[in-house]
């Protein structure tokens, strides 16, 4: 009798820490939270702000993390630059969110063009040509100067 009780015991304990475990590791899902919340920079870069501002939202109510939250803020403050205050004060909002949440957040994932500047891709390092080679460096002298040591019997007859 008390063999089964025992056994009913170990393996309730077990069962319940399964189940304990799994229970955490479903909380978010943070795959379609990351999905949404590319959809949204997707949206940001295309200056589509109310269908950025709806993935998001969908994101941070998915996963609520900061980066979700910042994204959202953004979405809101470029949307609130044409005049509206709701946004302006909701960008504000998930800001401070995004720092409550994480605050040593840096976003990373998007860096919008500053005003007046063309986007430009990063040139191939095969095309350009080390600085080191359009000057020459201190330590040897520039091509003018270079001579070959030519030493004669007692005179200095100059190369041409």
């Amino acid at each position: 009798m008390r063999r089964t009780m025992v056994i009913l015991l170990v393996s309730s304990v077990v069962l319940a820490g399964v189940q304990l475990a799994y229970a955490e590791e479903e909380l978010f899902d943070t795959k379609a939270a990351a999905a949404h919340v590319e959809k949204g920079i997707a949206h940001l870069k295309g200056k589509k702000y109310d269908a950025a501002i709806k993935e998001l939202e969908e994101a941070a109510t998915i996963n609520p993390d900061a980066e979700a939250y910042y994204y959202l803020g953004y979405a809101y403050y470029m949307k609130g630059r044409k005049g509206g205050a709701e946004s302006r004060r909701k960008s504000v909002e998930c800001f401070d969110k995004a720092y409550e949440l994480n605050p040593g957040f840096t976003p990373s994932r998007f860096k919008p063009a500053k005003a007046g500047e063309a986007k430009q891709e990063p040139e191939s390092t095969e095309t350009e040509q080390p600085r080191a080679a359009a000057a020459p460096s201190p330590a040897e002298p520039a091509p003018e100067q270079q001579q070959p040591d030519q030493k004669t019997s007692g005179t200095d007859v100059p190369s041409n």
